[in-house]
């Protein structure tokens, strides 16, 4: 049986984004390659952005967590 394999996390997708970016810097890369790094630098673009707005909203959860529990935690230092 194949093992699936775990789909590539933020680093690895930044990591190619960058090989793309310089691929398209590069002036030798045949037209029809840079067609599809285009594409898929487009689509790692929208991945990223989206995975950083999901932690961006976590960040900010978890303070608003923080913030609504520190009166409970004044209350119990001061005995009350």
């Amino acid at each position: 049986m194949a093992e699936k394999k775990a789909a590539p996390g933020y680093e690895e997708k930044a990591k190619r984004l960058d090989e793309i970016l310089e691929r398209l810097d590069d002036s030798t890369t045949p037209i029809d390659e840079l067609a599809k790094d285009v594409k898929e630098g487009a689509q790692l673009i929208r991945e990223l952005g989206q995975k950083l707005n999901e932690v961006e909203t976590e960040v900010q959860d978890a303070f608003k967590e923080l913030d609504a529990s520190a009166p409970l935690a004044e209350e119990e230092a001061s005995g009350g």
